[in-house]
C-alpha cells in the first residue's frame, strides 16, 4: 500500500494570516494528503476545530508581550508605528526558535509551504531541502516597479507610463530592498552558524527574479492584482484562499443577528476584523454616527471591549456583535466599512458589496488603492475618519454605480481556483528533493 504523502504548512500572524491555511489544509485533505498546520500557541484551537493536525510554532503571543515587556494593546501600538516591527521584534528575534519548531515539524514530510514573511521557517524549510512553495497573502509582498502596490512612504509611480517611470520605480525599489537587507545581519549571521551559504535572496518582499522556493504563490484574485511582468519568475496568482469552516459550531449566523437583518433594509456592516480591534480608537463611534445621519442601520462586528460599550448605547436599528462570518454576513450587506486586510477585502469583494477601507498599517493602504482604482469602493486615511468624511464616503457609496460594479468583480472572481492551485503543487512536488546547498539566490531585476 502506498505511503500518503505528507505536507507541512508553516504561518503566523493574525486569524487573516491562519484561515488561508487552513483553507489550504482542507484542499489537500481532499487530494488524500497528510497535512499539518505550525502555528503560534492562540491559533491552535482553530485549527485543530477543523480537524487538521496541528504542530506549535513559536513566537508565542506570550514571548512577545515578555520580550517587549508591553501588553498586546502596547505591542499593536509599538506595530503602528514602525513598520519595521514585525521583521525586527518577531521574525529576526525569535528566528532561532522559529527555525526549530519548523525542522521538528518538518520530519517525515514531503513538502512544506510557508507564508513569506516568516524567515526562519524558509530557512529551515532551505535546510531540509524538500520542495517548498511560499504563500504571500498580499500583493505588497511582491515589490514590482512595472506595477507597483502603494507602499508607504515609498514614493512609487503607481501606474507608470513610461520606462522613465519605470526606471524611477527600480530606484525605489532597491533602495526599500537594500533596507530591508541592512536589517538581516541577524539573519546572515544565522546562515553562517548552521553552515548554510550565503545567499542573495530577498527574505521580507519577494523581488523579481529567481528566490530559493520552488513555487511562489500569490494568493489574491489575479483581477485584483495580477502577476507582474517583472515578478518572480516562478510565480503564480490562482485567486483569493477563501476558508469555509468545517467546524458545525462555528457555522453561520446567530439567530438575533438574522432576525436583526430581516427586520429592515440592508445594514451597513463596520468591522476592524481581528487586528484592528486592538487599536480601534474612536474607529465605531464615528460609524456609528454617520449611520443615523444617513439614516441607515448598521452592524458594528467590534472587539470584545468595544462590543461591551457599545451595546449600552444602540438603538433599534443598530447591531452589535463580536462575530459572524463574513462570507454569510457580507452579502446581506449594503455596503462593508474596514481595515482593509486582505481576507476581509476578498470577503467583500467575493459577496460583491462596495467598500470603504480605512487603513491602520502595512499592506492595507494598497488595498485601499487597489479597490478605489478598480472603482470598487472608496478608502480614507485613518486621520480623515472623521464624522463628515464618513457620511460623505458612505452617501457617495450609496450609488448603485459601486454596487454594479463589486456584483460584476464578483462574478469575474468565480471561476479563480485560489487553494486548489496550491493542492496541485503538493501533488506534483511532493517526494522531490530539492538540493539548494551551494546554489545562490538568483539574479533579480
Amino acid at each position: 500500500m502506498e505511503q500518503r504523502k505528507r505536507v507541512l504548512l508553516v504561518t503566523f500572524g493574525t486569524l487573516g494570516d491562519i484561515y488561508p491555511f487552513i483553507a489550504i489544509a482542507h484542499a489537500m485533505r481532499r487530494r488524500g494528503l497528510d497535512v499539518v498546520v505550525a502555528a503560534p500557541e492562540m491559533h491552535r484551537g482553530s485549527i485543530e476545530r477543523e480537524g487538521v493536525a496541528y504542530a506549535r510554532l513559536r513566537p508565542h503571543e506570550n514571548d512577545i508581550v515578555g520580550a517587549l515587556g508591553v501588553d498586546l494593546s502596547g505591542a499593536f501600538r509599538i506595530m503602528l508605528k514602525n513598520p519595521y516591527f514585525i521583521l525586527d521584534e518577531i521574525y529576526l528575534r525569535f528566528l532561532a526558535e522559529t527555525y526549530d519548531d519548523t525542522l521538528a515539524a518538518a520530519e517525515g514530510v514531503d513538502a512544506i509551504v510557508t507564508h513569506n514573511l516568516l524567515v526562519g521557517a524558509n530557512l529551515a524549510a532551505e535546510a531540509c531541502g524538500l520542495p517548498t512553495a511560499r504563500v504571500a497573502l498580499a500583493p505588497l509582498y511582491v515589490q514590482s516597479a512595472a506595477a507597483p502596490s502603494l507602499t508607504p512612504p515609498a514614493p512609487y509611480i503607481l501606474q507608470p507610463r513610461s520606462r522613465m517611470a519605470i526606471g524611477f520605480n527600480k530606484l525605489v525599489r532597491s533602495l526599500i530592498r537594500t533596507g530591508v537587507n541592512m536589517r538581516m545581519k541577524r539573519f546572515h549571521a544565522f546562515r553562517r552558524k548552521l553552515g548554510l551559504p550565503r545567499s542573495r535572496q530577498d527574505f521580507f518582499l519577494n523581488f523579481g527574479g529567481k528566490n530559493d522556493a520552488t513555487k511562489l504563490f500569490g494568493l489574491y484574485s489575479p483581477c485584483f492584482a495580477s502577476r507582474p511582468s517583472d515578478g518572480p519568475i516562478n510565480m503564480e496568482v490562482p485567486g483569493f484562499p477563501f476558508y469555509e469552516p468545517q467546524d458545525e459550531g462555528r457555522r453561520g449566523l446567530s439567530e438575533p443577528l438574522r432576525a436583526f437583518l430581516s427586520s429592515g433594509s440592508a445594514p451597513i456592516v463596520f468591522t476592524l476584523g481581528s487586528f484592528a480591534p486592538q487599536v480601534s480608537g474612536d474607529f465605531y463611534d464615528i460609524s456609528i454616527s454617520a449611520a443615523r445621519a444617513l439614516g441607515r442601520r448598521a452592524i458594528l462586528l467590534a472587539g470584545l471591549k468595544d462590543a461591551g460599550r457599545l451595546s449600552s448605547s444602540v438603538g433599534p436599528d443598530e447591531f452589535v456583535c463580536c462575530e459572524a462570518p463574513h462570507n454569510e454576513l457580507f452579502p446581506l450587506a449594503s455596503c462593508v466599512v474596514h481595515h482593509g486586510g486582505i481576507g476581509t477585502t476578498a470577503q467583500a469583494l467575493r459577496a460583491g458589496r462596495p467598500q470603504l477601507i480605512i487603513p491602520f498599517f502595512g499592506d492595507q493602504p494598497d488595498h485601499g488603492e487597489r479597490v478605489q482604482r478598480l472603482r470598487l469602493g472608496l478608502a480614507l486615511k485613518l486621520s480623515s475618519y472623521n464624522l463628515q468624511n464618513a457620511t460623505h464616503a458612505l452617501a457617495e457609496l450609496c450609488d448603485n454605480r459601486y454596487l454594479r460594479a463589486a456584483q460584476d468583480f464578483a462574478l469575474s472572481m468565480r471561476t479563480e481556483h485560489g487553494v486548489e492551485a496550491v493542492a496541485d503543487w503538493a501533488e506534483g512536488a511532493s517526494g522531490l528533493i530539492v538540493n539548494r546547498l551551494g546554489v545562490d539566490g538568483g539574479n533579480f531585476v
